[in-house]
């Protein structure tokens, strides 16, 4: 976690390597700003008068280790009496949970409006009509493919959802904004500078009372695009999540027999032999229809 501007931005995934070689290197998915693959997620507040703390602002952490089971607590603070908190936990798989607090120490109300956001280069994942790669979206219920990186160049594209999520997806990796799923949400991607992509969005904005606090709890995801994975988050609650894999027109037929698949490969520990039972159980179901096409052709 980078305590200036409160982003998770160093992310090694100490259980995927880049290729198949012994001597490969892990998977490096977040690098900070200003690195040559910079990939980043920050979470915070709009201004509105509430002067949040900057991307500049040096956070203090309440630990030195964020492990499942052991949150930390960034804490920071303005000089109109404003206190802020983001809590920080992470499970055993590739979901941060994000508690944004502000505390108002003041004596006059402010506008409260939290925020997040990932900023990233353009993937050298090449994006085909059977494996989409860039941004991705679900709003409203439905998982938007349409959005590319050439697209972003010509203008940012906007959307209004009450829950869903949006991020970006590599072949094999996402990274993901979940936000509170009782609200709405208003979510953009767009093009920066030096091509740089941003994704985020804004929650609704509400009054907080002299010494009143409020809190806004989101998810971020970062790691593999693990079926399994995406399909325990989808059943706790993120809509659609297992979309973040496109599995194309044919899903009702993909699906189950990526299941059967997994399990022959766990069952033998060999993904060609998988593949090779896997065939042989095809052709076993389809052979009443295959024994009458041969004894017609006979």
């Amino acid at each position: 976690i980078n305590l200036k501007g409160a982003r998770i931005d160093d992310l090694l995934l100490t259980q995927h390597r880049e290729t198949v070689s012994k001597n490969s290197k892990n998977v490096r998915l977040l690098s900070p700003a200003g690195a040559p693959d910079a990939y980043f997620a920050g979470f915070g507040w709009s201004d509105n008068g509430l002067k949040p703390p900057a991307s500049d602002t040096l956070w203090q952490a309440s630990g030195d280790v964020l492990a499942p089971g052991k949150p930390v607590t960034l804490d920071a603070a303005n000089a109109q009496g404003q206190h802020f908190r983001i809590e920080l936990s992470v499970d055993d798989g590739y979901m941060f949970t994000v508690k944004q607090t502000v505390i108002n120490g003041g004596t006059a109300p402010v506008r409260v409006q939290p925020y997040a956001l990932i900023s990233r280069g353009a993937s050298t994942d090449a994006s085909i009509w059977t494996n989409h790669v860039g941004p991705v979206s679900v709003h409203d219920g439905n998982a938007d493919y349409d959005m590319d990186y050439k697209k972003l160049e010509s203008a940012p594209q906007q959307f209004n959802s009450a829950g869903g999520w949006l991020g970006f997806v590599d072949k094999y990796w996402l990274t993901a904004l979940v936000p509170d799923q009782s609200g709405s949400i208003a979510g953009e991607f767009r093009a920066g500078n030096n091509q740089t992509f941003q994704g985020d969005y804004q929650a609704p904005s509400k009054q907080l009372a002299a010494g009143q606090q409020d809190t806004y709890t989101s998810r971020f995801y970062a790691g593999a695009k693990e079926v399994d994975r995406l399909d325990h988050y989808q059943k706790m609650g993120i809509p659609r999540f297992t979309f973040a894999i496109d599995w194309g027109w044919f899903e009702i037929i993909e699906w189950p027999i990526f299941l059967y698949l997994s399990w022959l490969f766990h069952l033998v520990g060999n993904s060609g032999i998988a593949i090779i039972l896997l065939t042989i159980t095809i052709r076993g179901l389809l052979f009443p229809i295959a024994q009458r096409q041969f004894a017609s052709m006979a």
